[in-house]
């Protein structure tokens, strides 16, 4: 799981950083802690990954940290948010953002741990195994079944995905990894959206429905979807 701490005034957000560590070990390999504390900071990280929760600590410019919880759930719809005040008097507007969770400072173990314990928006523990072939053929394993992708083509996508590790590609970048150079945009642009369907339908069959995310001309493969196993 991804946790971002954003705090823009510096002080509670260090704090956090420090008990979600004690919480869940500063070497554990399923929780990562991300502490940023400029808006700009936060975006340029949020555009080009994959976060589960957010915490954001509500400072003098609230509705500025307001604005950039909206513009996180726009990211990721089903991100969890969990705003941290003094008091309560921002408790309205995590209601409407739809926020996960709400503390009211001082931090402790206990509440931070019951938030996140409580998570309004699945983070998914029970997953399928994803076993690649990296020689010549670089096949897909779901399960030990061999995924079967209508084109050639679909099955380069995934990898280019993968190897992104989470990672998002706009359009033109996919478009560029598939097809050399002197290609028909028009057209190029017209087969990637084959390729797109015929990667979400067929990684439904197997399970993996949701593995992949797309919008606004930009797709990402969500890490947190499936086991890998050791490559071959």
């Amino acid at each position: 799981m991804v946790i971002i701490v954003f705090d823009r005034m510096k002080d509670t957000g260090t704090g956090l950083t420090e008990m979600l560590g004690r919480i869940y070990g500063k070497d554990s390999s399923d929780y990562h802690v991300h502490y940023l504390t400029s808006e700009e900071e936060l975006m340029s990280y949020c555009e080009g990954h994959i976060f589960h929760v957010v915490f954001i600590c509500m400072s003098q410019s609230c509705e500025k940290d307001l604005r950039a919880a909206k513009a996180l759930m726009r990211l990721i719809p089903g991100v969890n948010i969990i705003l941290v005040s003094g008091d309560e008097s921002y408790m309205r507007h995590a209601l409407r953002l739809h926020a996960s969770g709400y503390i009211c400072l001082p931090l402790t173990e206990d509440k931070v741990g019951s938030e996140l314990s409580n998570l309004l928006y699945p983070v998914y523990e029970s997953l399928p195994e994803l076993r690649m072939e990296l020689d010549r053929s670089r096949k897909i394993y779901v399960e030990g079944r061999p995924v079967n992708f209508t084109y050639e083509k679909t099955n380069e996508l995934f990898m280019m995905l993968f190897d992104m590790g989470g990672g998002m590609m706009s359009t033109g970048e996919m478009i560029d990894g598939l097809w050399e150079e002197g290609k028909d945009i028009s057209r190029s642009r017209s087969y990637l959206q084959n390729i797109r369907s015929d990667l979400l339908h067929t990684l439904s069959l197997y399970g993996l429905d949701g593995a992949v995310k797309h919008r606004r001309g930009r797709m990402w493969i969500d890490m947190n979807r499936f086991r890998i196993s050791n490559a071959t």
